[in-house]
């Protein structure tokens, strides 16, 4: 990620490196007049290094930065006042006004780190949390006993006991969170360590302090120098480049439980115990109740642990046993799945007294198709057909690979019209040009579930003998040929491409070109909304893409329009060339989508090859909300229903306002269609959306001016 602003890796590594050598070097100065002067010049360096690296931050994680930054302006403060009780006013009072400043720090860092977890994460993280819960309640029954309650007694009256146990008690807040940012999985950032380094430190130098007032001995120097290398640590991981990446989300996590996991488990186990029983040996008031009520917490906790860890086994295996039933290729259900459900449907039927009709379907010349074309390739037409095979089902039917390119369908509950029906459109649907036929068979009661399979199989046979590419069905008695090959859709033939201009709204200038098909007498909706149907979209798209790019003038930016349902197709990958530099695709859907990981990549690799990715008509249909936050568009193309009257309404206007918000925290720039009227373009124009299209800037033209 490049960093328009900042000190860069290495100016951060030299601010690192001045800073702590100064804070070792405070040390020097303890026995002088200098140490105060040298110690509010390292904090307030470590202090505006957090500042200036929080006012670098891009937006959406600017608040995290700004928490840790003012969680030291408020520690500052505190040594501020501190140090000037002790210089000017002959000593520091117990409470005094320095703990407001040094207590308020603690709720801040907090809070940064809270928003920094979320951050990483993507939803919750039961197993992170428990194991941070576990960790941390364990420790916290160390520090109730040795810590805050001997810190408490030792304030004067009633608010000095609340403020002096304060401090330990925040010190446990900031720590549970720590340990909750650590099982959440560390990455190689040197922004997180240096954060994690000065919590530690801070915390640390907390300790011996805490301790030091508890005994009534003067802490030594190197606390001082602790707290100094804290604020140099803190300064230094907001300005290191890495912290603009620090808080984007961390990669998955297995929820296992390691050896190294385990042994941290188990000390915090054993701690509230070994706690109470040196508490007792001691003389600690309370602590054995303490470290009693830790116990029972923690290892309530750890019950829950194991519980969830049961609970994800048997989730485990139920995904096993579901996977031992699946063709490992397609994903369809296997042959020992289909002679399972098959019996089971044989005797459903017989019961209920319903039809029932099971089909063999096999690709037409295949072997022919892998030999050519490869078995990689032949792969994908069994990938893609079942894929289309299954969505076109009915919901009671069934889908299973019969063995190679073999498959089979139950169909229970319809008649043999109806069920022939079926077929018919899953012949029409076969992806990458080929072919089936197909054989269907009705059962009689008294056949067993392989005679009915053996007269699917038989006709299929008579489809494949009677020219391929067709339905036989076989009735009992006779096969009968029901239909014969698909035909070519005439209007493709006629596809032709025309180009409306993208205006840059404040110039005037033609930035780009929208690419639309156009077809002789027919409407270009109707051949695209036919091919989604019958499932040549990925065909008809990529037949629209090589047109407009055979006619691309290559001085302008071109916009592609494509179907996220297509977008993965082969024959749409095929017709995008290898380079993409000043292609836009602007993603259109008229149904929900599946936001698989496989398109997510489809869609990274096609901006790493250089293309910009819209939204196209945001607003309307299933052009929402969601689909922004999912694809991170680099543009985002309003709907013309909400550019209509713009300048006159209110409600219109208040949507667009949000848009242009959104687009600005995200870098995407907003295009307007639909601009038709003068009065529209200019309250466009005044109100920062840069982009827009429609009659009043340019119709569809044969060729880009």
């Amino acid at each position: 990620m490049s960093i328009r602003n900042g000190f860069g890796a290495r100016g951060a590594h030299v601010a690192l490196a001045v800073g702590m050598a100064s804070a070792l070097g405070y040390l020097a100065t303890l026995q002088t007049g200098l140490s105060s002067l040298v110690y509010l010049t390292v904090a307030t360096f470590g202090t505006a290094l957090s500042f200036i690296g929080a006012s670098w931050m891009p937006p959406a994680r600017r608040r995290i930065w700004w928490a840790f930054a003012f969680g030291q302006a408020s520690f500052l403060c505190g040594d501020v006042i501190w140090l000037s009780y002790d210089s000017f006013l002959g000593g520091v009072p117990d409470p005094s006004a320095a703990d407001i400043g040094y207590l308020a720090c603690y709720p801040l860092l907090a809070l940064g780190m809270l928003w920094l977890i979320r951050g990483r994460r993507h939803g919750r993280d039961r197993a992170a949390f428990l194991d941070a819960s576990i960790v941390t309640s364990g420790v916290t029954v160390v520090g109730a006993v040795f810590l805050v309650a001997p810190a408490a007694g030792s304030g004067a009256g009633l608010w000095g006991q609340v403020v002096a146990g304060s401090y330990p008690a925040f010190d446990l807040l900031v720590l549970a969170l720590a340990v909750r940012l650590l099982t959440g999985g560390l990455v190689r950032n040197p922004s997180l360590w240096a954060l994690l380094a000065a919590i530690a430190l801070l915390l640390v130098a907390d300790m011996f302090y805490l301790q030091d007032v508890v005994t009534g001995v003067a802490y030594e120097g190197w606390v001082d120098s602790a707290f100094l290398a804290s604020y140099v640590l803190l300064g230094f991981a907001a300005v290191h480049p890495s912290a603009h990446t620090l808080s984007e989300p961390a990669p998955d996590r297995a929820n296992r439980a390691g050896a190294g996991r385990i042994i941290w488990l188990g000390v915090a186990l054993v701690l509230a115990p070994v706690t109470g029983q040196v508490a007792h040996l001691r003389g600690y008031e309370h602590g054995e109740w303490v470290a009693l009520f830790g116990g029972f917490v923690v290892a309530a906790l750890v019950v829950a642990r194991l519980v969830d860890l049961v609970h994800e086994l048997k989730v485990k295996a139920v995904q096993l046993a579901a996977l031992a039933r699946r063709d490992g290729l397609t994903g369809v259900p296997n042959r020992r799945t289909w002679d399972h459900e098959l019996s089971r449907a044989c005797a459903l039927a017989r019961d209920r007294d319903v039809p029932l009709h099971a089909a063999i379907l096999d690709f037409d010349h295949f072997k022919a198709y892998n030999d050519h074309h490869g078995h990689l390739a032949g792969d994908r037409v069994l990938k893609a057909t079942s894929a289309a095979w299954d969505a076109a089902l009915p919901a009671e039917g069934l889908l299973a690979r019969f063995g190679g390119e073999e498959f089979a369908v139950l169909l229970p509950g319809m008649e043999p019209e109806e069920a022939e029906r079926v077929l018919q459109r899953l012949r029409r649907i076969v992806t990458h040009g080929q072919t089936c036929s197909i054989g269907m068979a009705t059962w009689h009661p008294s056949e067993d579930p392989a005679g009915l399979v053996a007269r699917a199989d038989e006709a299929l046979y008579e489809a494949k003998t009677r020219g391929r590419d067709r339905v036989a069905v076989h009735d009992g008695v006779d096969v009968t040929v029901a239909t014969g090959a698909t035909h070519h859709d005439p209007a493709l033939d006629t596809i032709r491409t025309v180009f409306q201009p993208i205006v840059d709204l404040p110039s005037g200038d033609v930035v780009a070109y929208e690419a639309l098909s156009r077809f002789d007498g027919v409407d270009p909706r109707e051949i695209f909304e036919r091919a989604a149907r019958e499932g040549t979209a990925g065909a008809v798209e990529a037949l629209a893409i090589r047109t407009a790019l055979d006619a691309w003038d290559k001085e302008h930016h071109l916009a592609l329009n494509v179907s996220l349902s297509a977008l993965a197709s082969d024959e749409v990958r095929a017709a995008l060339p290898e380079e993409l530099h000043g292609v836009i695709l602007e993603l259109t859907e008229a149904d929900l989508v599946d936001y698989s990981h496989a398109l997510m990549l489809t869609l990274e690799d096609l901006r790493t090859r250089g293309a910009l990715v819209a939204i196209d008509d945001f607003g309307v249909g299933f052009s929402n909300v969601h689909r922004i936050l999912t694809i991170q568009p680099d543009l985002i193309k309003l709907d013309m229903s909400l550019i209509r009257g713009i300048d006159r309404d209110a409600m219109r206007q208040a949507v667009i306002t949000a848009s242009l918000v959104f687009a600005r925290q995200t870098d995407s720039r907003v295009v307007a269609e639909g601009i038709e009227t003068p009065e529209e373009r200019d309250w466009l124009a005044h109100h920062g959306v840069e982009l827009g299209q429609g009659y009043l800037l340019g119709h569809p033209v044969a060729h880009p001016a």
